[in-house]
């Protein structure tokens, strides 16, 4: 037995002529061999059954063994056989089982099968059922390369020395892209496993088969490449060509060929190439995604920029090119400040520099095109990855059109302050120096009324009372238009109703004592939902009621009743004058209107309608029986108040 320095034993199970093939590529590699050739199985396994005794010792020759005559006397060596190395036709015992019956007697000798190209034992199968290796030749190279792949095996070098061959070798194999040499034809001379692998076969199977891709490259290009590079007219060959698996999968490789020489003369073809299917389909997918991306923002009527963290524009849409007026090829050479009318440089840098830490940024700025035309933006910019860099996406929108408007509702909004102002000086006056005017009419109509005593006289008197009264009520609700007019909006509060209802009666009672006012039932001391105006609602329809009447003593009603379910409560003003028709009972709501042969203004229903509304509820004029109207304000309770007739303070 070979100790990694002595004699080799071989044992060659083949015919004659394969046999001396194999004897004389072994002699080659190793000077200390003894090889022993017998033409089958059953010979090889008497010497194998023989051999315990010590290679060569096996009782007498036999006739079939064909003892090779020049190999080294047997006789005085004390080692059994190292190697079996056995042909694809081994005689009446098939290969397979030859190999079953020398495991049965020796497990771990080497077993090689070498193939000559003949139907028989194919690589996948001899592979399976265990044999070391498998070696397909075609000629000397062939069997020199199973004299490596034996040496190998049977006689690995001492630690610290090794065979440049068998390094080359390992190399080859453990390159992770497809290695193989190709004779001048473009069959398959040496094989790597990974290449093996992706043909989907082993590199025994592949051995002597003509090239899928060295077809490819001959028949996508009209003057032969391959052929040129054997012939020496080009130093190496390089491309991408599509071929189809076995099992009819579409695969697509990137190669390289170079010629092989030997003393000068070109051999064969050593060729590397890799496998780029899911390489070419990621850039499919990522080419279309991009033009995705390119159409999704070219349909946007705003402007979209993709700038990199250095300034440079890496990207716009059409609208950006159309409104700008820049070719795109020019808009990508230049930077954000070249088209930024309204930020400095300094702070479009620090925008840019900020934006990895902000992640997104809104602001306005000015945009200028090309002719010199300036308008205002606003950006939107947010962090994004732009072919595999960090970018920024910002989308600019034109607000030429809201700049506009916002500056005709800041003029508006001026104009209405001083609109304000100017009604709040004319409140001032009506509240004050027309309301004493009329209270000194008042006053003195009364002084007059006592000492007057004609009748007529007296009638006289009394009208000019009334009708400075009425004018003191319409100060108010001027007053009271004002004061709505000037507000914003509307808070509301909880207000007891009946303390302000109560002081509204009153003031009727006072300002036209003829008047016969009744109320229903006791007031409840619920709390509505209000503003100290809630008092001018009231004051107005009672008013109204007392002024819209023929009778010189009208008569009025009130009552004030919860909504079944809580939530509302409704209050009633019921009157005996001449009523609303129907089809003016919305219309008396209405700014400006006056009911028939009214003497009013107009606004005090449209005030009462307005504060209602405000406070969330509703007013409605219905009619009274036999006469006159009804006019019904539903306002909205406050929840929880505990029950007091306190008054709330209200305007009067």
């Amino acid at each position: 037995m070979n100790d990694g320095g002595g004699t080799i034993g071989l044992l060659v199970v083949a015919d004659s002529s394969v046999a001396a093939a194999v004897t004389e590529a072994v002699r080659r590699r190793a000077a200390r061999v003894d090889v022993e050739e017998v033409r089958t199985a059953t010979a090889a396994l008497e010497r194998l059954e023989g051999a315990d005794a010590g290679f060569g010792s096996g009782s007498g020759s036999d006739s079939d063994s064909g003892s090779n005559s020049g190999s080294n006397s047997s006789s005085d060596s004390d080692s059994a056989f190292d190697c079996v190395i056995a042909s694809t036709d081994a005689g009446e015992m098939g290969t397979l089982d030859f190999l079953a019956a020398v495991r049965r007697r020796a497990l771990d000798l080497p077993f090689f099968v070498v193939a000559d190209g003949r139907r028989g034992l194919t690589a996948s199968d001899a592979l399976d059922a265990g044999v070391t290796d498998y070696v397909q030749v075609r000629g000397r190279e062939g069997y020199d390369e199973l004299a490596v792949r034996v040496e190998r095996v049977v006689a690995p070098p001492a630690r610290g020395e090794f065979d440049p061959s068998l390094v080359y070798e390992e190399v080859f194999e453990q390159i992770r892209e497809g290695a193989c040499l190709y004779d001048r034809d473009g069959r398959f001379r040496l094989v790597s496993g990974y290449l093996a692998d992706v043909y989907q076969t082993t590199p025994a199977e592949l051995e002597g088969e003509r090239s899928p891709l060295v077809e490819a490259v001959r028949r996508d290009s009209p003057d032969d490449p391959y052929q040129r590079l054997v012939d020496g007219e080009i130093d190496s060959l390089e491309g991408e060509a599509d071929l189809v698996t076995p099992d009819g999968e579409s695969r697509t490789l990137s190669y390289r060929f170079a010629p092989f020489r030997v003393a000068g003369e070109v051999v064969g073809v050593v060729a590397v190439s890799r496998d780029i299917t899911d390489h070419r389909k990621r850039e499919r997918q990522l080419k279309r995604a991009r033009e995705e991306y390119q159409e999704l923002i070219d349909g946007m009527n705003d402007t979209v920029w993709v700038l990199g963290t250095d300034d440079r524009i890496l990207a716009v849409n059409e609208t950006a090119v159309g409104l700008f007026g820049y070719p795109r090829d020019e808009l990508l050479s230049m930077t954000p400040h070249d088209i930024d009318a309204g930020l400095s440089d300094d702070e479009i840098s620090g925008l840019i520099s900020r934006m990895p830490t902000d992640g997104t940024q809104v602001f306005e700025t000015v945009h200028r095109t090309k002719s010199g035309r300036e308008f205002p933006v606003e950006i939107s910019s947010s962090l994004v990855t732009y072919r595999g860099e960090a970018a920024i996406l910002s989308v600019a929108r034109d607000i030429t059109t809201r700049k506009w408007y916002e500056a005709e509702l800041h003029e508006q909004n001026r104009l209405l302050e001083t609109q304000r102002d100017e009604l709040a000086v004319l409140n001032q006056v009506v509240r004050h120096d027309v309301r004493n005017d009329l209270q000194l009419v008042t006053a003195y109509a009364e002084l007059l009324a006592e000492r007057v005593s004609d009748d007529e006289a007296r009638e006289y008197v009394e009208i000019v009372r009334k009708r400075a009264n009425h004018a003191v009520e319409l100060t108010k609700t001027a007053r009271d238009m004002a004061e709505m007019m000037s507000t914003r909006g509307v808070e509301t509060e909880p207000v007891r109703l009946a303390p302000v209802l109560r002081a509204e009666l009153a003031s009727l009672r006072e300002m036209a004592p003829n008047a016969s006012v009744t109320v229903d039932a006791e007031l409840p001391t619920v709390a509505v939902l209000a503003d100290d105006m809630l008092g001018s609602v009231f004051r107005n329809l009672l008013t109204n009621a007392v002024q819209h009447t023929d009778k010189r003593e009208p008569s009025l009603s009130v009552s004030v009743a919860e909504r079944e379910g809580g939530g509302r409560v409704v209050v009633r003003i019921a009157d005996d004058g001449r009523g609303v028709p129907d089809e003016r009972k919305d219309a008396i709501f209405a700014k400006d209107e006056k009911g028939l042969e009214s003497r009013g203004t107009g606004l005090g229903l449209y005030l009462v309608q307005s504060l209602v509304e405000k406070y969330g509820g509703d007013v409605r004029v219905e009619d009274n029986d036999p006469c006159g109207s009804v006019f019904s304000v539903e306002l909205r309770t406050a929840p929880g108040q505990a029950d007091s007739d306190q008054s709330s303070p209200t305007r009067s």
